[in-house]
C-alpha cells in the first residue's frame, strides 16, 4: 500500500493550484460572500506572503482560532502555502484545556478572526486575519512533500490529556481524489458545516476545493435543523456529512430539508436501521453513504452506499475506501477468518504521522504491519468482522472508548478528571438512548460537593462533549468479587431526576414536560430543573426546540431556549406572559453569548453553555 498513483503524488497545494489553473472563474467558495477559484488563491497568497513576513516556514504549526468564513478557508490555505500545518483551537473548549493544546503544540503564530473577543489563551500577539487578507503581496514557493504535516487535530485521551493527531498532505489527497466512495464531480456543492476542530471538516473543505467543486459555507451562527435545511435550499447544496446523532434528528424532524441533496454521508457510530429505510424511501435520487473512519487514518477508512436493509440487520461500515487497507487480527496480530471478530488495523495513505511530541504513545498505536515492508498500521481500537460479501460490520470498542455524537470519548479520561476535583473514587458509564445517542453518567464517593459544583469543575477541564450529564453521590462504588468496580450494577440503576410535581400546571407545562422528558430521555423532569443541569446536549436542544416548534410556538427561536432554561419560564414565555416569563430568565446578551458557544458545537457534539 506504499505505491502512489501519480494523481496521489501531489500536496495538497499543488492539487489545488491545478483546479485554479483549469476553471479560475469557478465558484469556489459560496455563502456571505462568494469568491471563484482565482480570488480564492489571490486572498490565500496574501496571507501566505504575511505569514512568511512573520516566520511562519515548512515544518512550522500555525494555531487557528475563527469561525467559518471566507477568510478561514483561505487561511487554510495559506498556511499549507508556507509548507506549515494548521491546528484549529475550539472556543467552546475550556480555557485551560485551550491553553494545555497550545503550551503542547506551541505555534509559530495564532491567527484569529475580528470576531474573537475572548481573554487569550495564547502568548505575545495574535495575527488578524482579515488584515492580513488586505495586502496583495504574493509568497515564496516552497517545496511541500506529500508526507509533510498538513494539520494537527486534538482528540481525548484516556489520562485525560488530550493527543494532537498530526495529518499528512498524502492523507488529505487521497481521501478526496481518484477515489469513488463518493462523486466529487465539479458539479457538487459541499456544504462546510462541521468545525475546523471536527475532521469531518477536512472531507467538506478538500472534497470541494481539491475538485474544482463549489464550498458553500454556513453561517457561523447556524445551529437549529430549520436552519441546516435553509441552508442546504438556499445555497443549492448537493453533498452532505451529518454525524449519526444529527442524521437521525434531520430524519426524525426535517427530513423534507434533505431532499435537494444528490448525496448524503452519515457516521462517526452505528445508523439506525429504521431511520436509513425511511431515508431511502423518501429521498431515492439520494445516495446513502456510512462513513466511518477515526482521525488518525484521516476521517474516512471505509464507507458503504446503502442500498437496501436486511431484516435484523445492522449497516455495515463497508470496504475500505481507495488507497486504504484493513486488516483485522485478533490479539497475536494473526489474521482472522471472515466471520470472526478482531481489531481493525488501517494502512495506506491515509495514516496519519503519528501524535505530537508524544512518541510513546504513537508507537503504541502506529505500529509495523506484521507482513513486513516497513509500512506502518494504526491500531483502532475497534472489534469489527468481515461478512461472506466483504463488507465489514463494526461490532464495537475493545477499549473503554464510546462516541458521543461522532466524539470520541476516554471515559477513564472523565473519571481521572473527577477525581482531579477531589472525588476518592469515580465511575463514568455510557446510557445507550437510542437512535445513536447516549449519555455519560457518573458516580462518586467520598466527597461533599453536590453534583453542580463538580460539574462547574470538571467544566474547567473538559470539552463540554466530554461532561457527564448526571453526577450520582453513593457511600461506595459497587464492586465485583474479584475487586473492581462493578459496571454492570451502576447501568441498572435509574438515572438521577428532578422529581416531577404531583400537579403538573396548566397544559402548556404539561406539554413542555413530555416534549423534556423526550429529548432527555427521561421519566420525570420538575417545573424548575435547568434543562442544562439535567444534562441537556446540544443534540437534545435541537429536538427539544423541533418538537416546540412544531407543537407549541412555531416561531421559537434556538437562542429563546438558552434564555428560558426551565419549563416555568418556558410556559411563561409561550403564554405571552412576559412578568413570569422574566424571572430567572438569562438576559439577552448572556443568551446571545451561550447560543455562540453552542452553534460552534452543535455540529459535532453534546454542550452545556
Amino acid at each position: 500500500m506504499n505505491e502512489r498513483p501519480e494523481a496521489l503524488r501531489q500536496n495538497v497545494v499543488a492539487v489545488f493550484l491545478d483546479r485554479v489553473r483549469e476553471q479560475p472563474r469557478r465558484i469556489a467558495l459560496r455563502g456571505a460572500q462568494g469568491l471563484d477559484y482565482a480570488g480564492l488563491e489571490a486572498r490565500s497568497a496574501a496571507i501566505a506572503a504575511a505569514l512568511q513576513r512573520h516566520g511562519v516556514g515548512r515544518g512550522a504549526i500555525v494555531g487557528l482560532c475563527a469561525r467559518r468564513s471566507v477568510d478561514t478557508i483561505a487561511a487554510l490555505l495559506a498556511i499549507l502555502r508556507c509548507g506549515a500545518a494548521y491546528l484549529p483551537f475550539d472556543r467552546s473548549y475550556p480555557a485551560p484545556l485551550l491553553r494545555r493544546i497550545y503550551e503542547e503544540a506551541r505555534p509559530a503564530a495564532m491567527l484569529l478572526d475580528d470576531a474573537d473577543r475572548e481573554a487569550p489563551f495564547w502568548d505575545g500577539d495574535a495575527l488578524s486575519l482579515a488584515a492580513l487578507a488586505a495586502g496583495k503581496e504574493r509568497p515564496r514557493e516552497v517545496d511541500i512533500g506529500v508526507d509533510d504535516p498538513a494539520y494537527v487535530m486534538y482528540t481525548s485521551g484516556s489520562t485525560g490529556a488530550p493527543k494532537g493527531v498530526v495529518v499528512p498532505h498524502r492523507g488529505i489527497v487521497r481521501l478526496v481524489r481518484e477515489t469513488d466512495y463518493a462523486d466529487f464531480g465539479a458539479d457538487q456543492v459541499f456544504l462546510q458545516w462541521a468545525p475546523l476542530a471536527f475532521d469531518a471538516s477536512t472531507f467538506e473543505i478538500w472534497g470541494a476545493l481539491l475538485n474544482g467543486a463549489t464550498l458553500a459555507i454556513a453561517d457561523p451562527d447556524a445551529a437549529s435543523l430549520d436552519a441546516l435545511a435553509d441552508t442546504i435550499r438556499a445555497h443549492g447544496v448537493t453533498t452532505l456529512w451529518l454525524t449519526a446523532g444529527l442524521f437521525h434528528l434531520m430524519v426524525e424532524r426535517r427530513l423534507d430539508g434533505l431532499a435537494p441533496l444528490r448525496q448524503l454521508l452519515a457516521g462517526g457510530d452505528v445508523l439506525s436501521p429504521t431511520h436509513v429505510r425511511r431515508v431511502l424511501a423518501a429521498l431515492p435520487r439520494c445516495a446513502l453513504i456510512n462513513g466511518y473512519g477515526p482521525t488518525e487514518n484521516t476521517t474516512f477508512t471505509c464507507c458503504q452506499r446503502i442500498t437496501a436493509v436486511e431484516d435484523g440487520g445492522s449497516i455495515p461500515i463497508g470496504r475500505p475506501i481507495a488507497h486504504t487497507e484493513v486488516l483485522i487480527l485478533d490479539e497475536a496480530g494473526q489474521p482472522v477468518a471472515d466471520g470472526d471478530s478482531g481489531e481493525l488495523y488501517a494502512g495506506g495513505l491515509g495514516v496519519a504521522l503519528g501524535y505530537l511530541h508524544q512518541p510513546a504513545l504513537s508507537a503504541a498505536r502506529f505500529v509495523a504491519d506484521p507482513r513486513g515492508g516497513g509500512r506502518l498500521l494504526y491500531r483502532s481500537g475497534d472489534r469489527v468482522r468481515r461478512r461472506g460479501d466483504g463488507a465489514i460490520e463494526f461490532i464495537g470498542r475493545i477499549d473503554r472508548q464510546v462516541k458521543i455524537n461522532g466524539k470520541r470519548v476516554e471515559l477513564d479520561a472523565v473519571e481521572d478528571a473527577l477525581q482531579r476535583c477531589g472525588v476518592s473514587a469515580a465511575a463514568v458509564i455510557a446510557r445507550d438512548l437510542g437512535g445513536a445517542q447516549r449519555r455519560l453518567e457518573a458516580f462518586v464517593c467520598g466527597s461533599d460537593a453536590e453534583p453542580q459544583a463538580l460539574r462547574a469543575a470538571l467544566a474547567a477541564q473538559l470539552p463540554a462533549f466530554m461532561l457527564p450529564a448526571t453526577i450520582t453521590s453513593l457511600p461506595a462504588l459497587p464492586l465485583t468479587p474479584t475487586g473492581k468496580i462493578d459496571r454492570r450494577r451502576l447501568a441498572e440503576q435509574t438515572a438521577a431526576a428532578g422529581a416531577m410535581p404531583a400537579a403538573v400546571g396548566d397544559g402548556v407545562e404539561a406539554a413542555l414536560a413530555r416534549l423534556w422528558c423526550q429529548a432527555l430521555g427521561r421519566d420525570r423532569v420538575g417545573l424548575d430543573d435547568n434543562f442544562f443541569d439535567l444534562g441537556g446536549s446540544s443534540l437534545q436542544l435541537l429536538d427539544l426546540h423541533a418538537a416546540m416548534r412544531a407543537t407549541l410556538k412555531p416561531d421559537a427561536a434556538l437562542v429563546d431556549l438558552f434564555r428560558h432554561t426551565k419549563i416555568r419560564q418556558q410556559a411563561a414565555w409561550i403564554r405571552g406572559d412576559a412578568a413570569r416569563e422574566a424571572r430567572g430568565a438569562v438576559s439577552g446578551r448572556e443568551a446571545q453569548r451561550r447560543a455562540a458557544i453552542a452553534a460552534a458545537r452543535l455540529r459535532h457534539g453534546p454542550t452545556r453553555p
